[in-house]
C-alpha cells in the first residue's frame, strides 16, 4: 500500500471533523528550508527541502495533524518523512500548562526505509509560554528494537518583532549498539540551537544555527539554517 494512502486518509477526515465541529480551527502551512535538521543530525545532507503541514485545532486542547518533509539521506535512499501526529494542551495554572502528544514517523524510499517507522511519545511543560521542559520516548527508535529518549530545555524570548530561542536536548539510546549507537561506545549526544523567528503577516521567517558533539561523519556538527513558511486559515 502507498505511504501517501494513509495520509489522504487522515487528510480527508481531518477536513469532515473541521466541518462539523464548532470551536476549532483548521491551517496548513507550506514552506521551504536550506536545510532539514531534526535532533541536530542533517536529514538533507546539505541541501534545501521543500515542507508542508496540516493541523486540525479544537478549543478543549486536542490538536491532530500531518507534516511531510522532502530528505536526502543518500546512506539509505530516503526520499520522504511523513509525521501523524495528536496531542492534548492542557492549561494547569495562570502560566503554565502541559502539552502530551504522540507522533508517527513514516519515510519514503525503498522497502528497508519503509520498514523504518516508529511511534514517539512526546510530555512537556511550558511556562509563561517561554520556558520549556521536554521528554520524549520511543521503545523502537527507527524500528530498530532500541529504545531511544530525548531530554529537552528550551527558552524563547518574545519582543515586539522577533522571538528569539535557546534550546538544548540530550538524545540517548537506552541500548548500545554498533548500528544504532556511536560505534558501540557512546550511547548519548548533545544538541544545543539557537534561533531567531520573525511573522510578517502569514509568513514566518527563521535563522537558526544548530550545534552536536557529534561529528560530520554522522550528519551533524554544526549547520545553519534558514526556512521560510507560508500559513493558511482553511476554517
Amino acid at each position: 500500500m502507498s505511504v501517501f494512502r494513509p495520509l489522504l486518509t487522515a487528510s480527508a477526515a481531518l477536513t469532515m471533523l473541521a466541518a462539523t465541529t464548532a470551536h476549532a480551527e483548521l491551517s496548513a502551512n507550506l514552506g521551504l528550508t536550506s536545510e532539514y535538521v531534526r535532533d541536530g543530525v542533517s536529514q538533507t545532507g546539505g541541501n534545501a527541502a521543500l515542507q508542508g503541514g496540516l493541523t486540525f485545532r479544537h478549543d478543549s486542547g486536542f490538536y491532530t495533524g500531518l507534516w511531510s518533509s522532502g530528505l536526502d539521506r543518500k546512506a539509505d535512499h530516503a526520499t520522504y518523512e511523513h509525521d501523524a501526529f495528536a496531542g492534548l494542551y492542557l492549561p494547569l495554572s495562570d502560566g503554565i500548562a502541559m502539552d502530551i502528544s504522540a507522533t508517527r514517523y513514516t519515510f519514503a524510499g525503498d522497502a528497508s526505509i519503509q520498514d523504518q517507522a516508529y511511534s514517539e511519545g512526546t510530555l512537556r511543560l511550558l511556562v509563561d509560554d517561554a520556558l520549556t521542559l521536554g521528554w520524549r520516548h520511543s521503545d523502537s527508535y527507527l524500528d530498530s528494537g532500541f529504545a531511544k529518549r530525548s531530554l529537552e530545555l528550551g527558552y524563547t524570548i518574545q519582543t515586539d518583532s522577533f522571538s528569539i530561542e535557546f534550546f538544548t536536548a540530550q538524545h540517548r539510546y537506552l541500548e548500545i549498539d554498533d548500528d544504532f549507537n556511536f560505534g558501540g561506545s557512546k550511547d548519548d549526544y548533545w544538541q544545543l540551537r539557537v534561533g531567531v523567528e520573525r511573522s510578517y503577516g502569514p509568513y514566518d521567517y527563521r535563522l537558526s544555527i544548530d550545534r552536536t558533539n557529534l561529528s560530520a561523519a554522522y550528519d551533524a556538527g554544526t549547520t545553519l539554517q534558514f526556512s521560510v513558511h507560508r500559513y493558511f486559515d482553511l476554517w
